[in-house]
């Protein structure tokens, strides 16, 4: 961890202890929910751990009420399961003279495709006014890998490529848990680490028959990295609502904004070769950015949960299903190269690279379970 990750770490934790220890009277947010006389509150979902069906009191018609927080831990594990959408793209084109063909392929056919499995855990703790502390944690790795042998079914080509994506996100947060009418809400803000790392490499070999006799061979690689990493803030708002059809249901939302600084690096990298009778050709090439940077990520979920009182301990079961979307934003720069190697009257094969700032989506759902008490 670098030096800068330890001073806002260190700082966003002591922010997070001054905030729980100084609002004990909780005057920041009593103009938005706190109401002049005390009236009934909607049990909201952090209350219920204590609810007993037996001496329930009718819920009244919503209004601005007083947020009765229960003190405890929240803590809870999610499998979130996301397509990503962009990214690099890794090319070659090889072009056979002595039949008049032309045979592609682009990394972006065969790379990460469908739903990929992504963690997230978190834990915290609010105290009875309300103010808590917590941490999340988040992570997408995977890879992908396409190969068609030498030669396979007659053709005269072949090829491999291979694709890594890994993401993850760390948040160091302030919780506040309050009421606005009938909604139970959660606004967090806080310190996020993130980095995102997306890598792509393709490698193609071929021959062609030249009609004098003699073979081509042609040789071919072409790669592309698209970096960040970076350290800034990350500030939230959930909402909770119970549902009128099912007891223990609630509607939720989320919607989370981020803003970090860090560094970018982008890089691509592509050679041809040929070797032949009539003599060989090398050519590479390369292209590579690197910068401070920033990048934004909004991230946004709509679902429900259902919760119950659990018998054997003191705290009460959640577990909930939604959509998720998230947007993880330019870089500062990109990078392409391109390396041609042939023989007029034979063919050539040409290598492309492309290492773009565009934004990466992510789209999916989420499906999560954890305990409160």
């Amino acid at each position: 961890m670098k030096v800068r990750h330890i001073f806002l770490t260190s700082m966003a934790w002591f922010g997070a202890t001054w905030g729980v220890c100084l609002h004990a009277e909780d005057e920041l947010f009593r103009p938005i929910y706190l109401a002049e006389e005390r009236i009934e509150a909607p049990e909201s979902f952090e209350r219920m751990a204590s609810f007993n069906v037996e001496s329930a009191q009718p819920m009244y018609a919503p209004a601005p009420v007083t947020s009765y927080c229960q003190e405890g831990w929240r803590l809870g594990v999610e499998a979130t399961f996301l397509a990503p959408m962009g990214g690099n793209q890794q090319t070659w084109s090889l072009v056979n003279e002595q039949t008049s063909t032309v045979n592609s392929f682009a990394t972006d056919a065969h790379g990460i495709e469908g739903l990929v499995p992504a963690p997230r855990f978190w834990v915290g703790y609010v105290c009875g006014n309300g103010w808590g502390v917590q941490a999340r944690y988040w992570e997408l790795n995977t890879s992908s890998n396409y190969s068609e042998p030498f030669f396979t079914l007659g053709e005269d080509y072949g090829y491999s490529s291979s694709t890594n994506l890994e993401m993850y996100a760390f948040d160091l947060e302030v919780v506040k848990e309050f009421c606005i009418y009938d909604w139970n809400m959660v606004g967090t803000f806080g310190y996020r680490h993130a980095l995102r790392d997306y890598n792509e490499t393709t490698n193609t070999l071929a021959s062609i028959n030249r009609g004098g006799g003699g073979t081509d061979l042609f040789a071919g690689t072409a790669s592309g990295i698209s970096l960040f990493e970076g350290d800034g803030l990350t500030f939230s708002l959930s909402g909770y609502r119970c549902s009128s059809c099912c007891y223990g249901l609630q509607w939720f939302w989320n919607a989370r904004g981020s803003v970090l600084f860090g560094d970018s690096r982008v890089g691509a990298q592509t050679s041809s070769v040929l070797n032949s009778p009539g003599g060989d050709v090398f050519q590479t090439n390369g292209g590579f950015a690197g910068d401070s940077d920033s990048l934004w990520i909004a991230e946004f979920q709509v679902g429900a949960q259902w919760s119950a009182q659990l018998k054997c301990l003191p705290g009460r079961f959640f577990v909930r299903g939604a959509f998720e979307y998230q947007y993880w934003g330019e870089v500062g720069a990109g990078a392409g190269a391109t390396s041609t190697a042939g023989e007029a009257g034979v063919g050539s094969l040409t290598m492309n690279s492309l290492a773009p700032n565009d934004s990466l989506d992510l789209v999916g759902f989420a499906i999560s379970t954890g305990i409160v008490w």
